[in-house]
């Protein structure tokens, strides 16, 4: 037997859903994605760069020939983090 919600149960949740979407959308924007399965690869995921194009490892046997390069994920701190320089 399937388990369905009350009418206001179900209700919030699609309220709740028309929320979220748009601040996904905005988070994404952003971003680039995988031109096969369009999934914004994860800190630390190894990506194959074809020219501008941008392959996640998932995707990469989808692809016969090799990558112009190869790149690590990494979080928009990155950049902007305080090292420390040899004296």
């Amino acid at each position: 037997m399937p388990l369905t919600l009350p009418a206001p149960a179900r209700t919030r949740r699609v309220f709740e859903i028309s929320l979220v979407r748009p601040s996904m959308r905005k988070l994404g924007a952003g971003r680039r994605g995988c031109v096969h399965c369009h999934r914004t690869p994860l800190i630390g995921e190894t990506v194959f760069l074809y020219g501008e194009r941008l392959v996640c490892e998932l995707c990469r046997p989808l692809r016969r020939e090799p990558p112009s390069r190869e790149e690590i994920v990494r979080s928009a701190e990155h950049e902007i983090t305080v090292r420390r320089v040899a004296a």
